[in-house]
């Protein structure tokens, strides 16, 4: 999923409030010049999450080991717990059947 892809997700979930969240944005510690975002469940503005979002788009990002890394709407987005962690994948795995009955989670990911 591009960081448009999940702007898009978002703008159009029908209601104002969200029970998903993104908690952070940053650098990927896979591969640096990539972004990701830590996520989870509690109940923020859609608003906030594409202002999270934009943050990727509009700032720069210091790698783990160095280096200064600016994205676009069309890179890809990593999903982590938190900056600094790094699953290779098994966070957003786990994350989607923890939350397989959360309905922001299913529109998102699932739709």
């Amino acid at each position: 999923m591009t960081i448009l892809e999940l702007k898009e997700k978002i703008e159009s979930w029908p209601e104002t409030t969200m029970p998903f969240c993104i908690d952070d944005v940053f650098s990927w510690r896979g591969v640096y010049s990539e972004p990701a975002c830590a996520i989870s469940t509690c109940d923020v503005s859609k608003e906030y999450n594409i202002e999270m979002l934009e943050r990727l788009v509009t700032e720069v990002f210091v790698g783990w080991k160095g280096g200064e890394y600016r994205y676009h709407d069309y890179n890809d987005i990593h999903f982590e717990i938190a900056p600094g962690s790094w699953s290779d994948g098994q966070f957003i795995r786990d994350f989607l059947i923890d939350n397989h009955d959360n309905d922001a989670v299913r529109y998102i990911f699932h739709s």
